[in-house]
């Protein structure tokens, strides 16, 4: 992965494990559980080798992560087999969620830069 990529911040319903066995990350994820005291709220966490931690995310999160290495090797474990036809993100600069990303400039996919702002996400996914 090159560095300061930014993966988007995907959502899926499934859970996810991540860690990093070379390099370091910058990971977000976001509550889209509707009935949760929390909903829309932001967690980030660093994992690198350094540090050696890992992160579980339950299904009803959206994640994503920029990376801060130039070289970095990511293990990202799933519950369920990606499915392309439903995939669906929420923009990584909302406004509305208000993410502090360590780069200014990253790189990001064209594909990741047609996701949805929280706002919109909402409207369409959330009922």
């Amino acid at each position: 992965v090159r560095s300061r990529r930014q993966r988007q911040m995907c959502i899926r319903d499934r859970g996810k494990y991540i860690s990093v066995i070379k390099g370091a990350i910058f990971d977000v994820v976001v509550d889209l559980r509707k009935k949760s005291k929390t909903f829309g709220k932001t967690f980030s966490i660093i994992l690198s080798e350094k540090n050696s931690k890992s992160l579980y995310v339950p299904a009803g999160f959206a994640h994503g992560f920029c990376t801060l290495k130039k070289e970095n090797y990511v293990v990202y474990n799933c519950t369920k087999y990606r499915d392309s036809k439903n995939e669906n993100g929420i923009i990584y600069n909302d406004e509305d969620l208000k993410i502090n990303w360590p780069t200014k400039k990253p790189i990001v996919s064209v594909k990741d830069k047609k996701n949805l702002s929280f706002i919109n996400f909402k409207k369409k996914f959330i009922k």
